[in-house]
């Protein structure tokens, strides 16, 4: 937990604060039913992001069962979720979350789109709440998904836009691998521009940048990695440094001081992986040299 949640968490400032800005209590979203809700969001948005074709720049996307109820509304300017228990979910607390940004092209704040709204409704003891769940470490997940569905939607967009000049002026395209190249950068920024954003331990923030460093130096030759490395790449940072990032920062401040170690080791283990490649990208290049000097002398020594 951030130095300001823990500020706005105080009785003397919270008491303060209006309803909807005053920070929902972690027990409220700690339990099971609660992370199970929370994961199947990011799942739901995952599998938008994948949808290739989005004819529509207004679109609702919906999910249901009898646990749960999600909803992402796309509109030009806003990208807007709800996530609510159903009457026959097992949660002990019934909730509805809201979470309205704008998209990044209009209004940005901290290199994502800013927060219109970021509340949950719940039913506790008698008694209806709403209260903020902006800087909730379990919404983490939610909203760096909703900023890659944004930049996914940008994309789209982008690439509509020049293939309509391609079409006038060349048949030609960007190749898959210049493609791959692009959202890996993409990606790359997103995890440097959260990572700073959110304010980690600095022996974690440094690792993490070290991370993010050795990557930026497979980009340039990133087509001599084969199919299973490229995708090993992609996955670190589409999923395995986010994933590991949420997760630690889940937890409470006494379960991140036991944990610490264990995570340093784990993105240490990621960084280990990325040094092998950069010294497998290497020697291929020496041998790829080593090859054009032995045929410069077959061609050329007589």
């Amino acid at each position: 937990m951030t130095l300001i949640n823990r500020i706005l968490e105080l009785p003397f400032f919270e008491s303060w604060l209006p309803d909807r800005l005053r920070p929902v209590k972690e027990v409220i979203i700690s339990d099971q039913y609660s992370q199970a809700l929370l994961l199947e969001t990011e799942k739901f948005i995952d599998d938008i992001i994948q949808v290739t074709e989005i004819e529509r720049m207004n679109r609702v996307f919906k999910r249901k069962t009898t646990q749960m109820k999600l909803q992402i509304k796309i509109r030009k300017k806003r990208l807007r979720i709800d996530i609510c228990d159903q009457k026959l979910s097992e949660a002990p607390i019934k909730k509805r979350i809201i979470i309205e940004v704008f998209r990044k092209i209009y209004k940005t704040k901290n290199g994502t789109g800013k927060v219109l709204e970021a509340t949950i409704y719940y039913s506790y003891q008698g008694k209806s709440y709403v209260r903020s769940v902006k800087r909730s470490p379990f919404l983490h997940g939610i909203f760096y998904k909703l900023d890659m569905l944004d930049d996914a939607l940008i994309g789209r967009l982008v690439k509509q836009n020049e293939q309509e000049i391609r079409n006038q002026a060349t048949n030609t395209s960007p190749t898959e691998k210049q493609e791959e190249i692009r959202n890996l950068l993409v990606e790359m920024k997103r995890i440097s521009n959260h990572n700073h954003h959110l304010a980690v331990d600095p022996i974690i923030e440094n690792r993490l940048g070290s991370i993010i460093q050795q990557i930026d130096r497979i980009v340039p030759d990133f087509h001599l990695l084969d199919i299973e490395d490229r995708h090993t790449i992609k996955r670190v940072v589409r999923e395995d440094l986010p994933n590991l990032l949420h997760s630690y920062l889940a937890l409470t401040q006494i379960q991140q001081l036991e944990q610490k170690e264990n995570f340093i080791v784990a993105i240490a283990r990621i960084e280990t992986k990325i040094i092998s490649l950069i010294k497998q990208m290497e020697t291929m290049k020496l041998d790829r040299m080593e090859q054009l000097f032995r045929l410069n002398k077959i061609r050329y020594d007589k």
